[in-house]
């Protein structure tokens, strides 16, 4: 009759070895440095994202000042606009045209 349950001898192969999946590969060496190679501690990692991201940003800031620009003078060149007024309708509507 076949035991049900793994005898003493097949737990203690399976589990006894403290690596599991094998022996770990052992760990590639580089080779020493040429007096011609670059010493990469001389030359920090310069990202492409970092430079883009200040670039975003500085374009952001430089668009939004021409369009406060742009609104004070359209804002002074309208005049202040009631709220719920027949001029504010027309500007809604022609905005509306606009987006359209």
């Amino acid at each position: 009759m076949p035991l049900l349950f793994p005898t003493q001898g097949t737990l203690s192969e399976v589990f006894s070895s403290s690596y599991p999946f094998g022996a770990p590969k052992s760990e590639v060496v580089q080779p020493p440095r040429t007096k011609h190679q670059a010493r990469s501690e001389l030359y920090p990692a310069w990202s492409v994202v970092d430079d883009a991201k200040a670039k975003t940003v500085q374009l952001s800031d430089a668009a939004a000042q021409e369009f406060e620009k742009a609104s004070s003078k359209a804002q002074a060149k309208a005049g202040k606009i009631e709220l719920y007024s027949a001029k504010y309708y027309a500007a809604c509507t022609f905005g509306g045209l606009m987006a359209c």
